[in-house]
């Protein structure tokens, strides 16, 4: 039986890099191989007569052999199993094929800094994949430097239970990560669900969290805010279809919290 995987996404840059050594230590401590991903485009030159095209076995060679030597330098001493796939394509349905044919325990998608363009590794194109895997999607930021797995914040948008799915996949990262679980809810001045008294995350029979509340003028001020105080190593979020964090997590806000986090960004889909 083959063992889950940890794809992470190669563009090269010193964010990429960050983040692959997240993805190797949490590759690590889940028991997981580790899959580098990188995506490629055939290069079209114009000329006067009309289109060229570079041969694509050539380009598909070359960004093979530059993947393969990356892999060697940057994990060339790694005690996890690792292995490279480089293709062409787009990005949010090669990823979702690589997922679909794998059994995989997190993506990792590096974020670049603030100091550079916004954008997230491949451009935009890491949000669009949230919400279409079954795998919970790490955004690393390149400022993120600690690369611990001790501790980890989960944010909760209201009180309805969660899909026997998505507890399942809650409970393998946690397991994976050997992480220590803290569950809140951010309460702001415009909160439309009702307050309960003594909220619980019930994963499974054995494994439950209360759930504190914590009052906020804005929920990505007080989800970061939060994380800062309880020094936590990683933010995880649960994106519903049709609620605010989805929106919150498929949007401009997306960028906002990952920019403004100083730890990892774990989403879930619902």
């Amino acid at each position: 039986m083959s063992k889950q995987k940890v794809i992470v996404g190669i563009d090269y840059s010193k964010s990429c890099i960050n983040a692959l050594k997240y993805a190797e230590l949490l590759a690590y401590h889940s028991n997981s191989e580790l899959l580098l991903f990188h995506l490629y485009d055939a290069p079209v030159f114009f000329s006067n007569s009309g289109l060229y095209f570079i041969s694509s076995q050539s380009v598909a060679k070359t960004s093979k052999d530059k993947l393969r030597l990356f892999t060697e330098k940057y994990l060339k001493n790694s005690k996890v199993v690792y292995s490279a796939h480089a293709s062409s394509g787009v990005f949010e349905d090669i990823v979702k094929d690589l997922a679909k044919k794998n059994k995989v325990h997190a993506i990792v998608l590096g974020l670049e800094s603030k100091t550079k363009i916004n954008r997230f590794i491949y451009g935009t194109s890491s949000t669009s994949i949230l919400g279409k895997v079954n795998c919970p999607v790490v955004i690393v930021p390149e400022s993120y430097k600690t690369h611990k797995l001790s501790k980890t914040l989960m944010a909760v948008d209201n009180l309805e239970g969660f899909s026997k799915g998505c507890l399942k996949t809650i409970k393998n990262y946690l397991n994976g990560t050997q992480s220590k679980l803290e569950v809140y809810h951010i309460k702001t001045p415009f909160e439309v669900f009702s307050e309960k008294k003594d909220l619980t995350l019930k994963v499974d029979t054995d494994l439950t969290y209360p759930v504190k509340v914590k009052k906020a003028k804005e929920v990505v001020d007080g989800i970061v805010g939060l994380s800062k105080s309880l020094k936590a190593d990683a933010i995880m979020s649960i994106s519903r279809k049709h609620s605010f964090v989805y929106r919150f997590f498929n949007e401009s806000n997306s960028k906002e919290i990952a920019f403004r986090s100083r730890v990892p960004v774990v989403v879930i889909h619902e």
